[in-house]
């Protein structure tokens, strides 16, 4: 499937939106305290701390992933498209740059790239139509709508 360099685009600023979102929710519950020191002992404390984390989380990770996500994940993707035009050898090229790049921080990095290539990946298959300025601007929204819910929780629960 090759697209031109606009939807290309398109589809990694989509992309980043949505691994954005479950990196700052798979994160926060893998890592609900964030120094360690408290103690966390039912599954009730722990979704709570974990939904308090998100917004932390993402405040760090959204220009992360928007910024040098974005930026290798297209690196990997064009490498990919200049090595060779089969679809699987280009995913495994993609994919091997891919946990490449995102051994940078070791395994917070490489959950996010690994979500960003699962996210490109699927946005890529199933895409049926052109992908249109509208969505790719709105993209955004699904991430920040979350950190506020986190905050208003913050701001609800004390």
């Amino acid at each position: 499937m090759d697209y031109p360099f606009k939807q290309l685009f398109m589809r990694k600023i989509i992309s980043a939106a949505i691994a954005t979102f479950f990196f700052s929710i798979i994160y926060a519950w893998l890592k609900p305290d964030l120094f360690g020191v408290g103690s966390i002992y039912s599954i009730g404390d722990h979704s709570r701390e974990a939904f308090r984390m998100i917004n932390v989380y993402m405040l760090y990770a959204a220009p992360a992933i928007y910024i040098y996500g974005i930026s290798t994940s297209l690196i990997s993707e064009l490498i990919a498209r200049a090595v060779t035009h089969r679809q699987w050898l280009r995913l495994t090229v993609s994919t091997i740059f891919h946990c490449a790049f995102g051994l940078i921080l070791l395994y917070i990095s490489l959950l996010a790239s690994f979500l960003f290539l699962l996210c490109d990946t699927m946005l890529a298959i199933n895409m049926k139509k052109p992908l249109n300025l509208k969505l790719t601007i709105a993209s955004p929204l699904f991430p920040l709508c979350l950190w506020f819910m986190s905050v208003a929780y913050i701001n609800i629960t004390g």
